[in-house]
């Protein structure tokens, strides 16, 4: 019988059979080899890793208690290598995607919300402009008001997306290391660009007091 060995994952305990282990302990070396120089590094682990634990949780059950190596192979092929990016960028410059898209999931979208990200998440889910669904809430409010207690439900029963990962599902893209970095990569540039736009506002409000 193989030995176990136990590993914390995001807060998440996981047993996994000795073999397993050490191909994953070589797996995370790898990625943190590859991104322990690069801005956002803490982020973008915390999402890989996170992701990881959820894709292990999915193979467990009452019957399944201990990943195995084959389980630690499957997870590796879903989420990529480092050395699979360059091939990632080549195909997406000639138009051939490295990963295809797959069904969405259902979240609140907080960066375009205007109450709840309700309707923007609907937005993502479905692929279809946002606008048309606050039309059809207002619409709705004032033909009977029903749309003010559908909107409340879904901000309780849908979970907001906040995490790299829960934003990529939404928008139906694979959550591989490549798609968590890039988007990091894009998040923090709206958000520097967001600054530059606040400290422009701000300097031509003081000129002009």
């Amino acid at each position: 019988m193989k030995k176990t060995q136990s590993i914390n994952i995001r807060g998440i305990v996981i047993i996994f059979d000795e073999d397993a282990f050490q191909r994953l302990n070589s797996y995370l070396d790898e990625i943190n080899k590859y991104f322990k120089t690069k801005k956002g590094y803490e982020d973008i682990i915390n999402d890989i890793e996170t992701r990881i634990a959820e894709l292990f949780q999915q193979k467990l059950n009452d019957k399944k208690q201990v990943i195995t190596l084959e389980d630690v192979e499957e997870v590796i092929a879903i989420m990529g290598h480092p050395s699979d990016f360059d091939m990632d960028t080549e195909e997406e410059a000639t138009g051939f995607p490295g990963t295809s898209r797959r069904r969405r999931r259902l979240f609140r979208d907080m960066d375009n919300r205007m109450i709840g990200g309700v309707c923007a998440g609907l937005s993502a889910y479905f692929n279809t402009d946002m606008v048309w669904f606050r039309i059809a809430f207002v619409i709705a409010l004032f033909l009977g008001g029903s749309s003010i207690l559908v909107y409340l439900v879904l901000w309780v029963v849908v979970p907001p997306a906040r995490t790299v990962s829960e934003k990529l599902e939404m928008q139906g893209d694979p959550v591989t290391i490549s798609n968590i970095e890039k988007s990091f990569k894009e998040e923090m540039s709206g958000l520097k660009d967001k600054l530059n736009d606040l400290t422009k506002q701000a300097k031509e409000t003081f000129h002009d007091k």
